[in-house]
């Protein structure tokens, strides 16, 4: 498969500030958008944007057919791990990070 792990072993200063800045940012528009509809968006561009990488790590339309399932189980694999972990770091931590009404 194409190099899907751009990234570090460990993350690394940038990847967090990435990530924060990611965040920030859906968190300004979810302020003036249904969190929905903003959740809907950041997933359906996180998707294109991995299509891209993939895409111009393959170089050619074949490569990138030969590829494709891969890239798919590389991906998804990478996101299951992610929410997994944040899904486990919120019941532990729920009344702390959601405050009841």
């Amino acid at each position: 498969m194409a190099d899907t792990n751009n990234a570090p072993a460990a993350p690394d200063e940038a990847f967090w500030s990435l990530t924060d800045k990611f965040i920030g940012f859906a968190n300004e528009q979810a302020a003036s958008n249904d969190v929905g509809v903003v959740n809907a968006s950041f997933l359906f561009a996180s998707a294109r944007f991995n299509t891209f990488l993939i895409a111009t790590q393959c170089g050619t339309k074949e490569n990138f057919e030969a590829e494709k399932a891969a890239a798919l189980e590389y991906f998804v694999n990478q996101y299951k791990i992610a929410l997994t972990e944040h899904m486990t770091d919120y019941q532990a931590k729920f009344d702390t990070y959601i405050k009841s009404a």
